[in-house]
């Protein structure tokens, strides 16, 4: 995929004037030191743009599945609100095509996550289509809705190649490029970097964890499930979305896989071993692909929300799933619930999910009655 030249530049800064754009702190490129956090100014290189997660410090983690490469950077996002209102942003692919120049139809919205201070939107997104398409991070202020190009051709930014991604040419047996596979999701925990997503290995379905800052090496955990839908173990699905949580008092990952079961991990089995089978503890119904999940609190207890593609927003108990029995044997007909049991939220076409605030949840969602794409809060006490 081409890179953004130097006439799509001043297009994008046109485009986006009334915007204020993000820029990098620093001025001057250096190299990274060490003790440093490895980071120094210079061009992000994108051959895509995927999924994306903050750390609590405010540092983006982006994904670049068809480069297999992470980044670390310094957006310079200097906000803080603590505002508690909502944010509803009506045509919101609209209001960032226009922005960028172009038609909603000519860009893609891969991710969208919320600034842990400032309550900014995130969006990682392609412009244009095939050969000609650009990869971007685009913001939208909570306040204003300016809508701003973070600046990926000279900010403060660090890089980690994903060890053993699937060759460029690879397919999955129903056709899909396992490239773009190679992160599916990705998370800061305790000082790394969970990522999940496919590698060029017998069992495909791996767990990487890498140090942060990068720069020393990474490990890897391959995962298998047990799928209710299909009777049969995966080693070769990768993860669709997960999240790090504690489960009756042990550091676990929830994960969510097409078809679509969530399992649970233990962090510290991942931490030692190099093949690891996870806990199916529910089964949402097959022909559904879980696209994002959250947690958040509510009356004392913590609960898991995830959008789904072919479902409502589901909720989990987290006290439940970390109580639940495994399931190992198969449902006994097609679309069918087992495990633990979850509450159908009657919200549709939300594609994304984020904590906005104390008081919101933050979604992507398509309306299915006239198919606009928009941006809603739901409020917590509603969940």
């Amino acid at each position: 995929m081409p890179q953004i030249t130097g006439r799509i530049l001043p297009a994008l800064a046109v485009a986006a004037a009334s915007a204020t754009l993000v820029a990098a702190r620093a001025p001057v490129a250096r190299p990274a030191l060490p003790g440093d956090d490895g980071m120094y100014v210079g061009a992000v290189k994108l051959e895509s743009a995927g999924v994306m997660h903050f750390g609590p410090d405010g540092t983006l983690f982006l994904a670049d599945p068809r480069g297999a490469a992470v980044y670390a950077i310094d957006v310079a996002d200097a906000g803080n609100d603590v505002d508690t209102t909502a944010l509803e942003v009506e045509d919101v692919d609209g209001k960032l095509a226009a922005a960028l120049g172009t038609t909603r139809d000519q860009i893609r919205i891969h991710d969208m996550i919320v600034h842990p201070r400032s309550q900014t939107l995130y969006f990682s997104l392609t412009r244009g289509r095939g050969a000609d398409g650009v990869p971007l991070v685009v913001t939208l202020a909570k306040k204003d809705q300016a809508v701003a190009v973070v600046p990926l051709e000279r900010i403060r930014h660090a890089r980690t190649a994903i060890p053993k991604p699937p060759a460029p040419d690879a397919r999955t047996p129903w056709g899909a490029p396992q490239r773009m596979m190679s992160v599916t999701d990705l998370a800061l925990v305790d000082g790394e970097l969970y990522v999940a997503g496919l590698s060029n290995e017998e069992f495909a379905s791996t767990l990487r964890r890498i140090p942060y800052p990068f720069g020393r090496p990474a490990a890897a955990t391959t995962v298998e499930i047990y799928h209710t839908s299909h009777d049969r173990y995966e080693t070769a699905s990768p993860i669709e979305t997960f999240l790090p949580i504690t489960l009756g008092g042990q550091p676990s990952l929830v994960a969510g896989y097409g078809c679509s079961p969530i399992a649970t991990f233990s962090r510290a089995e991942l931490a030692t071993k190099s093949h690891l089978r996870g806990k199916t503890v529910a089964e949402l119904g097959g022909g559904n692909r879980p696209l994002d999940m959250i947690s958040y609190a509510k009356g004392g207890k913590e609960f898991i929300l995830i959008a789904n593609s072919d479902r409502t927003l589901t909720r989990l108990d987290a006290g439940e799933v970390a109580a639940a029995r495994p399931l190992t044997t198969p449902v006994s007909q097609a679309f069918e619930p087992a495990g633990v049991g979850y509450l159908p939220v009657a919200i549709v076409g939300v594609m994304q999910l984020d904590n906005l605030n104390a008081a919101n949840v933050v979604a992507l969602k398509r309306d299915i009655e006239d198919g606009s794409l928009d941006v809603v809060s739901i409020a917590r006490r509603w969940l």
